[in-house]
């Protein structure tokens, strides 16, 4: 028999928060009044953004978030440490990619069905983002879906108009090789600044393999088999769609000694306006709409000129890599319930949008992008459409392990594009050989 008591909502999701947590509650009297959380630096004043917007929430709740920002350079080490180790904070903020890795390590809380349903339900949030809360078919979920990142292309619509390129000729493989061959052949300078045709980061760069995957992907190829079991990088499809990334080198759209450079320095050059095209996330956009003083790029040539689109199709259409972060507890917490309520906080569509403007990352919550902010922003809305069509990598436990072979392998492979008397595609095949047989000497342990 059902008896319905009228309580007031608030002392309602306490008692829910509590249940869901139970067996979890912190003994000590003032445990329950502070949640210790670990993010990465997610925009200019990691720590001061999300404090002035948790402060409602700290105001509401009597709850202080003890926020401590660490360094994508030291977050991985830092964190699957803590998990090792079991000192960990309450709340901690966890690559997308990562999640797998460290829940494959028993180190975060799983959210019961329940919780979920508190948060919205998996349908709340982004699909390809919904992939990343927990290790593939295990039954599981140890994240819950943050921010999210999607790439896409930047270009400068002034230089487009001097190589008497439309826009619309970025659409596909076959016609973007093509307009980057008439910026090549125009020899546009701008404001006495020469510029390349498109600007893409080597082997130095953290984001070897996030740059490459499209490529693979739109070329038809995969990086792991339906079985989880086999490497699929020696396949001709994965061939094919670096082979045509690196031809945008070989053919010298892209200057060679960007080859050196990482993704931000590519960014320096394509917002100082030396190059006219290059492939990024849509914090580019707040970083071009953003003052000088504050760390920003508006006013510049580039600014007043920029455009973003999609990527350009391939042989199996168009794809893009989507990443992002979530939120994960730790099984350790010191408290949980009050880690679960900042969740709720951080994920409900209020703050979503709040945090994308900050930050200048998208949302996980589907229904956040009805704002008026992506919906008539041009630019915006392609990041938009791009977080549904994208796509990530396998979720799997041992996919941390895979990503520095990956990346050393790829990254390799730009050497052999960088050394014109020794390139030989043959090598490149070599080298995705090496790779399939260590990815799977990994899966197979």
């Amino acid at each position: 028999m059902k008896i319905k008591i009228i309580i007031p909502s608030l002392l309602i999701a306490s008692l829910l928060i509590v249940s869901l947590f139970s067996g979890c509650a912190p003994k000590k009297k003032d445990d329950g009044k502070t949640v210790q959380m670990w993010v990465m630096p997610n925009s200019v004043e990691p720590v001061a953004d999300l404090e002035r917007l948790l402060k409602p929430f700290e105001e509401e709740t009597g709850i202080k978030v003890v926020i401590t920002s660490v360094d994508w350079g030291a977050a991985w080490s830092k964190i699957t440490t803590a998990a090792t180790s079991g000192d960990v904070p309450d709340l901690v903020q966890v690559g997308s990619t990562w999640v797998s890795a460290i829940s494959g390590m028993g180190a975060l809380e799983p959210f019961s069905k329940e919780a979920i349903a508190e948060l919205g339900g998996e349908k709340t949030f982004v699909p390809v983002a919904w992939t990343t809360s927990g290790i593939e078919n295990s039954g599981q979920t140890t994240a819950i879906p943050w921010i999210v990142d999607a790439r896409a292309l930047y270009y400068r619509q002034d230089v487009l108009k001097k190589a008497r390129v439309s826009p619309d000729q970025l659409n596909d493989w076959q016609s973007f090789k093509l307009a980057l061959g008439k910026i090549y052949n125009a020899d546009i300078v701008i404001e006495d600044q020469s510029i390349a045709p498109i600007g893409i980061s080597g082997k130095n760069d953290w984001n070897v393999i996030h740059s490459l995957a499209p490529w693979i992907w739109m070329a038809g190829g995969e990086f792991l088999g339906p079985d989880r079991k086999t490497c699929l990088l020696d396949s001709d499809e994965v061939f094919n769609g670096i082979s045509f990334y690196i031809s945008l080198v070989r053919d010298e759209y892209v200057p060679i000694e960007y080859l050196e450079l990482n993704t931000a320095q590519v960014s320096g050059n394509f917002n100082d306006g030396a190059c006219g095209m290059y492939f990024d996330g849509p914090y580019e956009v707040k970083t071009l709409t953003r003052p000088v003083a504050e760390g920003g790029a508006a006013g510049s040539m580039t600014s007043r000129n920029f455009a973003v689109t999609g990527y350009p199709k391939g042989p199996k259409g168009r794809v893009t890599f989507v990443g992002g972060s979530n939120l994960s507890i730790f099984k350790n917490a010191k408290n949980k319930a009050g880690a679960f309520k900042v969740i709720q906080y951080l994920t409900a569509k209020k703050q979503q949008i709040a945090y994308a403007k900050v930050s200048g990352f998208l949302p996980a919550r589907r229904d956040a992008f009805d704002d008026p902010f992506f919906t008539e922003d041009p630019n915006r809305k392609v990041f938009k459409d791009a977080v549904f069509y994208g796509r990530t990598y396998p979720p799997v436990p041992s996919w941390g392990l895979l990503e520095p072979i990956l990346t050393r392998r790829l990254g390799i492979m730009w050497d052999y594009v960088t050394s014109n008397s020794d390139y030989d595609p043959s090598k490149i095949r070599n080298q995705l050989k090496l790779a399939k047989k260590e990815v799977e000497a990994i899966l197979n342990q």
